[in-house]
């Protein structure tokens, strides 16, 4: 049988175990080249080193197997053209999700080191901010945490239909702007990209902001919290409400920084 490869002796070549390649001969994604009816032991052929080339790219771009008889053709032979293709396609959208994840990464270690410069701080204190992109949407601050919420999970589906990269960080906060003696707030989603056909987004300009950290617990009752700012900062005209991304995530201590643009 030197022409043949034993299972054991295929699976090495591969780095995969002997289950793995009776599963592929159970669902029909590879049989053996021989098996001996005497002993039912199953052979390998040498050339099948490339049908396990076609099994190992679909499971590493998600190819479910019992897709991959798509690539055969009605003599079974393998059609190499249309399986690379496809991976190739399948590649370079796991490659641009790749990136993706990497630009949030990389976006979510920069608030960290921020955040860790201002946690703890107490009372009033001012930061240098960067510029933000945001979608925003208008928001009735009298429904309360809960009513933050169920808007935070709106705006975040929308964010989601519309193709945006949302900051890795919990990237959702509060816009309250003062116009004359009413307060408008709006809730908004920080993302990273814009698409040229979505108008509906805005920009928070980089700028020095004047900042007061507060227990997340504050956000039970939104309304009050606004107005109790604006009461103590008659001059103010802007005041952002947003967590403080710092390096310990703890869900029952989450801080809230109010942020108001100098």
């Amino acid at each position: 049988m030197q022409e043949y490869l034993t299972i054991g002796e295929f699976a090495k070549l591969h780095n995969v175990n002997q289950k793995s390649l009776r599963y592929y001969e159970r669902i029909g994604a590879l049989m053996p080249a021989w098996t001996d009816p005497s002993t039912g032991y199953r052979y390998y052929a040498l050339e099948q080193l490339i049908e396990m080339d076609m099994i190992l790219m679909c499971l590493e771009l998600d190819i479910p197997l019992k897709e991959a008889q798509q690539y055969r053709n009605a003599d079974q032979t393998l059609d190499i053209r249309h399986l690379l293709q496809d991976g190739q396609q399948k590649a370079l959208e796991k490659m641009h999700r790749l990136q993706e994840i990497l630009a949030q990464m990389e976006d979510a270690l920069r608030r960290v080191e921020e955040g860790e410069k201002s946690r703890g701080q107490v009372g009033t204190y001012q930061r240098q901010l960067d510029r933000r992109l945001i979608l925003r949407e208008p928001f009735d601050p009298s429904g309360g945490e809960l009513g933050f919420k169920q808007g935070s999970a709106r705006i975040f589906f929308h964010g989601q239909s519309l193709g945006l990269l949302p900051a890795f960080t919990f990237p959702i906060g509060l816009i309250a702007e003062k116009k004359g003696e009413k307060i408008e707030t709006d809730i908004f989603l920080e993302v990273l990209r814009q698409k040229e056909e979505i108008p509906r987004l805005d920009i928070l300009p980089e700028g020095t902001f004047l900042c007061r950290q507060k227990p997340a617990g504050e956000l039970a009752d939104t309304e009050q919290l606004i107005s109790n700012y604006f009461s103590q900062r008659p001059d103010a005209r802007c005041l952002i409400i947003t967590n403080l991304t710092t390096a310990h995530f703890d869900p029952k201590g989450l801080h809230l920084e109010l942020q108001e643009p100098l």
